[in-house]
């Protein structure tokens, strides 16, 4: 998740209104006001009211999954069939179509790298680990974690101009990545059905950027700040 994320109202509040509404709906009942059964056929509205928060908060796949979730569960109060769930879960081949996008899309920015002179590195983890400790200048580069793990550690002597550039994929694997302390992290990784989490402090304006860009999918990628050497 992001910085901006994390900073964002929309998931608590949604959470919030739903408790909030829940408890309501349960008190008229004990009360005599109203039959909460009545309304309980409504519960899709939840999921789907989560889903929109992230949608505000820019959490591409974890809007998609909770909208899905409440739809599914909505089609029958609204009068329309449910489709079966075996049909809905035979879409996930879909995903490594996905995955095979994302790395088609790399091979196009890398070979735009390329020709633009900037140095790259590559951190590749095909059900294995992959340490890369990046010590020299450098444009950035590419991580991928298919079933495996890549860990990434930026020093500050591998700056090269104002930012670095990071294509990742992790696919069913996970991408952790060490920034040092006063960079900022621009955060472009779409997760599907994965997660981005930014534990990193953020530094002022000007700082050195990291820029990150990608898929997540059913994997994760965690940036976080390095442990810089001591005097």
């Amino acid at each position: 998740m992001s910085a901006e994320a994390r900073r964002s109202p929309w998931s608590r509040l949604a959470a919030g209104i739903v408790i909030l509404s829940a408890g309501v709906m349960f008190w008229l009942d004990q009360i005599g006001r109203l039959e909460a059964r009545d309304y309980l056929d409504w519960w899709p509205l939840a999921p789907i009211a989560i889903g929109i928060a992230h949608l505000l908060e820019r959490r591409w796949g974890a809007a998609l999954v909770w909208i899905a979730i409440g739809s599914f569960f909505l089609l029958p109060v609204v009068g329309y069939d449910r489709p079966s769930l075996w049909l809905a879960l035979a879409v996930w081949p879909l995903l490594i179509s996905v995955a095979g996008a994302t790395l088609v899309v790399q091979a196009v920015r890398s070979g735009q790298r390329a020709e633009s002179g900037g140095h790259e590195f590559q951190a590749v983890a095909v059900m294995a680990g992959n340490v890369r400790r990046l010590a020299s200048p450098t444009s950035g580069g590419q991580a991928v974690a298919v079933m495996g793990g890549c860990e990434i550690d930026i020093s500050p002597a591998a700056l090269r101009g104002e930012e670095i550039i990071i294509d990742v994929l992790a696919f069913w694997g996970g991408i952790d990545i060490r920034v040092p302390r006063g960079w900022n992290v621009v955060n472009h990784v779409a997760p599907i059905l994965g997660a981005v989490e930014d534990k990193t402090m953020r530094g002022g304006e000007g700082a050195p950027r990291l820029v990150l860009r990608g898929s997540a999918i059913m994997g994760g990628v965690e940036i976080r700040n390095r442990a810089e050497a001591k005097a």
